[in-house]
């Protein structure tokens, strides 16, 4: 007979199974881009992706005065203005040097985590010896 543990284990994958399958039939329900109308769909899109366009100011940080003004500067802190045909607006941007002081962080901590980690391996396998030591000293001794 079955235990509890195994039962509950078995209708656990059955579900899984289950809505792998079912999900395959609702993605199927949904229609292709091209079925699509694309006209709500180029309305949404912002004037840089439909049309040429010209950047007025560089990727800069926002000002306080920006954030409370710009919604773009929530996202990244950095905005750039940018002219388009028919429209003039901002994008949120990211800045490069911000992200190369990101990267550098990142670098730093994986280094830092990684020494500590191989300290913390290096006094681990020494009380591992110093025990093992002391046991085959034991039985040494015990003799």
């Amino acid at each position: 007979m079955l235990q509890l543990a195994e039962v509950v284990y078995l209708l656990v994958y059955l579900c899984t199974i289950r809505n792998t399958f079912t999900s395959f039939r609702i993605c199927e329900a949904v229609p292709l881009q091209s079925e699509k109308n694309t006209t709500g769909i180029l309305q949404l899109r912002p004037c840089w992706e439909k049309e040429e366009f010209s950047i007025i100011r560089e990727c800069t940080p926002c000002s306080d005065y920006e954030k409370t003004v710009h919604v773009e500067c929530t996202f990244t802190g950095f905005v750039e203005e940018i002219k388009c045909t028919s429209d003039h607006t901002y994008r949120s941007c990211r800045s490069d040097e911000m992200e190369e002081l990101k990267f550098w962080k990142f670098e730093g901590i994986v280094v830092l985590v990684g020494v500590i980690f191989a300290i913390i391996v290096m006094f681990r396998q020494r009380t591992l010896d110093r025990r093992a030591e002391q046991k085959v000293r034991r039985q040494l001794e015990a003799i």
